[in-house]
């Protein structure tokens, strides 16, 4: 037996297919009112769509692009956040009102929804459970009083341990679920006993040597929805900043780690590998443009692994790095070579002292007015009864001065007795090989002229120099 559709069916029929997606939202108790669709990503969130309810206070939402599967929020006009949902199926309905959005949710043709909701009314009972105990806990640790503290912990302790079995359910019997899959990677690792050593000590390593081994062991790779929800951006930056000692060698071991695992899903190593950048590359802490090199010479010279970026912006990047690759901490310092101001030509690599100090500066720049001074101070007092030939700080100091009367009358108005020198052809590139784009800057080197600090204020100077005198 053949249906026959009305021809306002057949006209429904071919409107509804003309939609990938189409999200009705009910809010009760709001009519006329605008809300946003946003969506998260990483450690942020995006406006998507905007729509404005009738009079019933009902809106839909619609596309013709299948929305990308994730945690997906519903806000205020304002931006105030009022409930997130999960989008997986690409058609269903929500129904709420304004008194309690996630607690009187109503979920139709969306099995994880369904499942979300729920889980969101069972926290917020557990939430009202815990409340008194901590409450309990907070007072009794004020008085010290060790017999309420062990009782409020107790409580605690089971209703933690119900709200965990809970997810573990969840992750069992609902494992293709977005929210299982949530809950995965929030759950800590399991790490066994640690062995004896062969000399009878126990390893005491083992622990954390293990626990970042198999800390993505719960992680699904393989599925996009994942970097979509605020959960797997906080574990991200755990594991990356928090669990991985902040010396650039470990970083980039640990980075490369990771993105292995993620290069089975572009956009999950898109995000990665973006954010790992990003966050390296604008880093205040001195010695991560080690990191930020690392990134481009491995993943962005590579066009299939950073397949977003066109040639424009790729020749860009890799030109910032090789800005930088010259002059990274623990580098010997690239030589220079360059007249002083009677013309004798004067070399970086041959100067003789514990420290030295490579300054770029400008006589008209008023904050290298305010720090040569100082700057001298310290050269002064240093260098007190040391030997001419062998000090314990010297200054190479590059003038960038436009003219060379002004370098001079400068050098001598302030009585400057270090190496003055200055490039006014640029023949040493000496802009590109330190990265110099301004002033002043301090590059400071050892002995050996390996780079051991840079960019530094005269302050951080004279402490590390005197913290580093044995």
């Amino acid at each position: 037996m053949r249906l026959k559709l009305s021809l306002l069916g057949l006209l429904f029929f071919s409107i509804q297919q003309l939609y990938s997606y189409n999200i009705t939202i009910k809010v009760n108790g709001a009519p006329n009112t605008k809300f946003l669709l946003g969506y998260y990503y990483g450690d942020k969130q995006y406006i998507k769509d905007s729509a404005t309810t009738d009079a019933a206070g009902k809106m839909v939402f619609k596309g013709k692009e299948q929305l990308q599967g994730g945690i997906y929020l519903i806000a205020s006009a304002d931006k105030a956040l009022l409930f997130d949902f999960i989008v997986t199926e690409q058609n269903f309905s929500l129904e709420t009102d304004t008194l309690d959005y996630s607690g009187n949710m109503k979920v139709k043709g969306s099995d994880e929804n369904a499942l979300f909701f729920e889980y969101a009314k069972f926290t917020s009972k557990i939430g009202a459970e815990m409340a008194p105990h901590e409450k309990k806990y907070k007072t009794a640790k004020e008085k010290k009083d060790t017999s309420a503290l062990r009782e409020a912990r107790e409580k605690i302790i089971d209703i933690e341990n119900r709200l965990n079995d809970y997810r573990g359910n969840i992750i069992k019997n609902k494992s293709n679920m977005l929210l299982a899959k949530i809950f995965n990677m929030m759950r800590d690792v399991d790490v066994p006993e640690a062995p004896t050593l062969p000399n009878g000590a126990i390893d005491s390593l083992f622990g954390y040597r293990y626990f970042r081994e198999h800390f993505f062991d719960n992680f699904d790779f393989g599925d996009d929805r994942i970097v979509y929800t605020p959960v797997f951006h906080s574990r991200i930056e755990y594991y990356i900043t928090k669990l991985t000692p902040q010396i650039p060698d470990s970083i980039n071991k640990a980075i490369d780690f990771l993105v292995q695992k993620t290069l089975k899903n572009k956009e999950i190593s898109k995000w990665c590998i973006y954010w790992i950048t990003n966050h390296y590359e604008t880093s205040q802490y001195m010695g991560m443009d080690a990191v930020f090199v690392h990134m481009v010479d491995k993943y962005y010279s590579d066009s299939t692994k950073t397949y977003w970026v066109d040639d424009a912006l790729r020749a860009k990047i890799n030109d910032r790095a090789d800005n930088l690759r010259n002059n990274l901490l623990g580098k010997i310092a690239p030589n220079l070579v360059m007249p002083d101001t009677g013309f004798v030509m004067r070399e970086l690599h041959q100067i003789k002292a514990k420290y030295t100090m490579i300054l770029f500066w400008d006589a008209n720049c008023g904050r290298c007015k305010e720090e040569i001074p100082r700057l001298k101070e310290l050269y002064d007092k240093l260098n007190k009864d040391k030997p001419v030939n062998n000090k314990m700080f010297e200054v190479y100091a590059i003038s960038l001065t436009n003219l060379a009367e002004e370098w001079k009358k400068f050098v001598a108005d302030n009585k400057l007795k270090w190496i003055n020198v200055s490039d006014l052809y640029n023949n040493t590139k000496y802009r590109k090989l330190y990265d110099i784009y301004s002033t002043p800057v301090i590059y400071l080197l050892n002995e050996k002229k390996e780079i051991v600090a840079k960019r530094l204020s005269v302050e951080q100077v004279a402490d590390f120099i005197e913290k580093g005198i044995e």
